[in-house]
């Protein structure tokens, strides 16, 4: 039997580029000769990203259709696209059309050679300024340094996968899951791929300053033990400090100078520091408890309010 290909899109407030990503998909993959499922999950948009997505999934039953019943956030569209894929292979990418589609087949190729798991590609261009490109591969650096993974500061999430990575996928239930962390700290083999990305057009990226912050300390206090790591070299820094400044004082009696910093004002900058680094600290434990209270609660990532084109979950 032929092997299927299943494109996974997160869709939020993308109705004005979902025709013509279809169109293009539809396009390239039929020239190419590839059987494919495009898997739209829209993920609480405010536009008409659903109509059209129900217009598209309507005229081609190729399309599947996820509704969810409101935005639980991009890692969970993805998550609700894989559990419902049915492929021997996965392309994943954003619904703006800066990722190409017309580039699928080559990411295909380059994933059939042998010793390749996972394709991922390189951004090339299409960045908005700046301010955003910096920001973006600020993320991807310091997110990757700080997890062990060493990804490439300018790795985009259009990416290509096997069936045995998809449903390595599946075995983490985590509620908090960021894939982009978590693929590169599976451990498949892995190839890259250099791909132009065009300008958005029409529209900005819902992902804000803030919220690639909020992404980055997840995907940190998630997958690596930097926050940890930090406190007890700060403390262990501490504790040597003031070892050293006794040290110091004592010297400095004995001699009979009197030259270091001392009384009430250096006692009150010190207190006021020490507090500050209780309060951090009490601040990352409660950021891991909230973790584990959420993976105890053990809700569901996203609820499917409907489903076209196929089986209800």
């Amino acid at each position: 039997m032929a092997s299927t290909l299943s494109i996974l899109v997160p869709v939020y407030n993308n109705a004005a580029f979902l025709q013509e990503l279809y169109a293009r998909t539809a396009a390239a993959l039929t020239e190419s000769a590839i059987d494919f499922e495009l898997i739209l999950v829209n993920d609480g948009s405010r536009d008409r990203s659903w109509e059209i997505i129900r217009e598209l999934a309507a005229a081609d039953t190729r399309v599947k259709a996820l509704c969810l019943s409101r935005n639980f956030g991009q890692h969970a569209a993805i998550s609700a696209a894989l559990e419902h894929a049915s492929g021997d292979r996965f392309v994943l990418m954003d619904a703006d059309l800066q990722d190409r589609p017309e580039l699928i087949p080559q990411l295909l190729a380059e994933l059939a050679k042998p010793g390749h798991d996972i394709v991922y590609t390189l951004k090339e261009g299409g960045e908005e300024g700046m301010f955003r490109r910096m920001t973006s591969r600020a993320f991807h650096s310091f997110v990757g340094n700080s997890t062990g993974s060493h990804a490439a500061a300018n790795i985009g999430t259009f990416r290509a996968f096997n069936r045995s990575v998809a449903s390595a996928l599946l075995n983490y239930r985590e509620r908090a899951v960021v894939y982009g962390p978590l693929m590169h700290t599976m451990g498949y083999r892995t190839a890259f791929v250099p791909v132009p990305r065009d300008a958005r057009i029409g529209s900005s990226s819902s992902y804000t300053f803030a919220k690639r912050l909020a992404l980055a300390l997840q995907s940190i206090v998630s997958y690596s033990t930097l926050p940890q790591k930090l406190l007890l070299w700060t403390g262990s820094s501490i504790c040597l400090l003031s070892i050293a400044y006794l040290v110091a004082i004592i010297v400095q009696y004995l001699l009979g100078y009197d030259g270091l910093p001392q009384g009430l004002t250096l006692l009150v900058v010190l207190v006021l520091f020490l507090i500050g680094m209780v309060m951090v600290g009490l601040g990352v434990l409660a950021a891991y408890m909230f973790l584990i209270y959420r993976e105890i609660l053990d809700r569901p990532r996203y609820h499917v309010q409907q489903a076209i084109n196929l089986d209800s979950p």
